[in-house]
């Protein structure tokens, strides 16, 4: 459901484990527990800020602003925040200073009045919001690589909640006025702060031992020169920028079409749900299609889906677009993460997955912007426009198909790459 990938469990590709150590206590549920605090907020901010934004009286523009502003600036501080937390006593201490700075910036939120404090406050806790994530991700892969735990199970909780408040988001917008999505808003960020100091501590001599073995990283520029990679990532992320429209304004279309708040909870629940499916079966569906396969299939299906979107009006035909989900996101995410794994070198796979980051974080956060000016232009029309990405992203994959046969296999490298 995010362009991070970050609402459905996904195993992370690691190179072999080192020994295995006895965990701290509880580390892995406090880690869930964690997980699911956060996607609480998330659950709730996705579907349902932008009706929030549009009861504070935000037109399109602005609302697509608001949206994309917190987008544009993660690309070019989340490194400085990572570099941050890894030289904080503990990341725990780091989580909690970016949730708490988030927390005080949406408490002034409410009493903020236009446009400019609107986007200040509200773009300042969504961003130091996001901070922390990375940072989670970083102690649920200590817990992967040195005790032996599922990622999977830590991060299938936040899932779990999202879902959840998802509905919940929709039965607050059927028996409230929008305006107290709010307080749902800020609830789910208290229990995020709550659930922060609930997070284990990495034992030093963990920390000491993972920066003893960590290699050298080699230049991103060999990433970076290959064109099948670079290809591929703009493709990824077109198709995933496809994915602003309804973000940003799914839920107030729906919402002027007549559905109620529970009814458009459910349609975002089913979208995550199938992505949800889509992961559990990975794995055969990653041998029987490939990589590139499988981000083709997510191209089509973002194709079919747009094309659909504006011409379906009873509930039943919104949850079968909203299906596609699956594939649209699920399918291309899914397929970007095993080219990763299959032409890069294992000790540069976080380099080629910043500068992934990077790209579609561009893409994305520009495609946010310009979405305000176009649904106020086209109403439901916008929502097709968003095939014009996906179909450039097939023209890529192509391109990127005719790159891989020229360039041949890659060498890989093993050992931790970190």
């Amino acid at each position: 459901m995010f362009a991070a990938g970050e609402s459905c469990p996904r195993t992370p590709i690691l190179s072999q484990p080192p020994t295995m150590s006895a965990a701290p206590t509880l580390y892995g549920q406090r880690i869930a527990l964690f997980f699911g605090g956060y996607f609480i907020f998330a659950g709730v901010l996705l579907p349902f800020f932008p009706v929030w934004l549009q009861s504070r009286s935000l037109n399109e523009s602005e609302i697509a602003l608001c949206l994309s502003l917190p987008l544009a600036l993660r690309v070019f501080l989340t490194p400085f925040a990572a570099s941050f937390a890894d030289r904080a006593p503990n990341r725990r201490f780091a989580i909690r200073l970016f949730i708490g700075v988030a927390l005080l910036a949406f408490l002034c939120a409410w009493p903020a009045n236009g446009f400019w404090l609107l986007l200040l406050t509200t773009g300042t806790a969504v961003v130091f919001w996001h901070f922390s994530l990375p940072v989670a991700e970083a102690l649920a892969l200590t817990g992967v690589r040195r005790f032996g735990l599922d990622y999977g199970r830590m991060r299938f909780f936040g899932s779990v909640t999202f879902i959840l408040t998802n509905l919940a988001g929709g039965a607050v917008l059927g028996a409230f006025a929008a305006g107290n999505i709010y307080w749902l808003l800020l609830a789910g960020l208290l229990v995020c702060f709550a659930t922060a100091f609930t997070l284990p501590v990495t034992p030093p001599a963990i920390r000491a031992l993972d920066d003893g073995k960590r290699k050298a990283r080699r230049p991103f520029r060999e990433i970076v020169a290959r064109p099948a990679i670079l290809t591929l990532f703009l493709a990824s992320g077109l198709v995933q920028a496809g994915h602003a429209m309804v973000y940003g304004f799914g839920s107030l279309y729906w919402q002027g079409l007549g559905f109620s708040g529970v009814e458009i909870g459910a349609f975002w629940a089913t979208g995550v749900i199938c992505e949800i499916c889509l992961f559990i079966w990975s794995g055969a569906v990653v041998r029987r299609f490939g990589d590139l396969g499988l981000l083709g299939i997510g191209i089509g299906g973002a194709l079919l889906r747009w094309c659909l979107f504006p011409f379906v009006g009873d509930a039943w035909s919104v949850v079968l677009v909203q299906s596609l989900h699956g594939l649209s996101f699920g399918a291309s995410y899914l397929g970007l993460q095993h080219f990763i794994a299959r032409v890069v070198p294992d000790d540069m796979t976080a380099s080629a997955q910043g500068i992934y980051a990077m790209i579609s974080g561009i893409i994305m956060a520009g495609m946010t912007a310009a979405c305000g000016p176009l649904y106020a232009t086209f109403g439901a029309e916008a929502f097709a426009l968003m095939a014009v990405p996906a179909a450039l992203a097939a023209t890529l994959l192509v391109a990127t198909q005719r790159l891989s046969r020229m360039e041949g296999p890659q060498p890989q490298t093993s050992g931790e790459g970190g």
